[in-house]
């Protein structure tokens, strides 16, 4: 076991760098069931209904039931407390494992799913939630119901966080985790504004000649996305033309803000002109 745990926490990468952001309001899901008193730790209970967004926090071991319902992709995640170590399993409606995320104390386990056309079909899933070191954690199945497009490129440089060349990732403080799907053609690349980004904004793409590609946990998500540090900033390049899952992670507990907060990354499309140049590397500033 120890052993195991090595390999696992090779894969832990802090998050820094990215931007804290106000929003006016906050938005759906905001979580109400932050508030409920935790159980005390003990066996795993009966498989607790999932709803799209809710967050819901435990500290004992338990199955939690959904179903994906849209052509899209969705991710489930749990966030342990800083203290403690929570891992995920996804099992289909047949009891098959189809992928496993364990990361270490006070990281984000999440596993991702591409119901997008010709892959996964509708279903149910059971996401187990099981302790390697006990306290509270918070879980939460999102599926994206938006559409991610990233603007034209129609100047050089960015003039601010208003530049209609900009679209934008965020991460709310009272939620685990954000799913955006995004479509990609082969070779194609965006700018993330931090040169951290990578750890906490993963790029999903699948094969659809490979089934095993349609449900990925982080650690593969990390390993197959194709990202460099350049010019001060994260450059993502897709590998497969299709749709994919931009999943935005905060390793850190929810909590709740008045007014809302969150973190947000700035993404600008490579300027075919200047492709080793960041447009928004001075973010939120202008960058020439």
């Amino acid at each position: 076991m120890a052993m195991s745990r090595t390999v696992r926490r090779w894969w832990g990468v802090r998050l820094a760098g990215a931007v804290v952001v106000a929003l006016a309001a906050p938005l759906p899901h905001a979580g109400a069931a932050l508030a409920a008193p935790l159980p005390h730790a003990g066996a795993a209970v009966a498989g607790t209904a999932l709803g799209d967004g809710d967050v819901l926090v435990a500290r004992t071991a338990q199955d939690y039931t959904y179903r994906t319902y849209q052509r899209r992709w969705s991710v489930v995640a749990v966030q342990p407390a800083a203290t403690a170590d929570w891992d995920l399993t996804l099992r289909d409606a047949g009891g098959v494992t189809l992928a496993t995320s364990w990361l270490g104390v006070g990281r984000t386990d999440f596993v991702v799913v591409d119901s997008t056309a010709g892959h996964r079909p509708f279903g149910g899933y059971t996401a187990s939630v099981s302790a390697y070191a006990p306290g509270p954690y918070w879980v939460q199945q999102r599926t994206d119901t938006t559409t991610l497009t990233l603007p034209p490129v129609t100047h050089s440089g960015t003039t601010g966080a208003a530049d209609p060349d900009l679209a934008f990732s965020s991460l709310v403080d009272h939620e685990v985790v954000t799913v955006a799907d995004l479509h990609l053609t082969a070779g194609e690349s965006f700018w993330a504004n931090t040169t951290t980004a990578a750890s906490s904004l993963l790029l999903a793409e699948s094969d659809p000649a490979d089934p095993a590609t349609f449900v990925q946990s982080r650690a593969t998500v990390a390993a197959r996305q194709h990202t460099q540090v350049l010019d001060g900033c994260t450059l993502y390049t897709a590998q497969r033309t299709g749709w994919h899952a931009l999943v935005q992670i905060g390793d850190r507990p929810p909590s709740t803000h008045v007014p809302t907060q969150g973190t947000g990354y700035a993404l600008h499309r490579v300027d075919p002109a200047r492709p080793l140049s960041c447009p928004q590397r001075e973010f939120p500033g202008p960058t020439p």
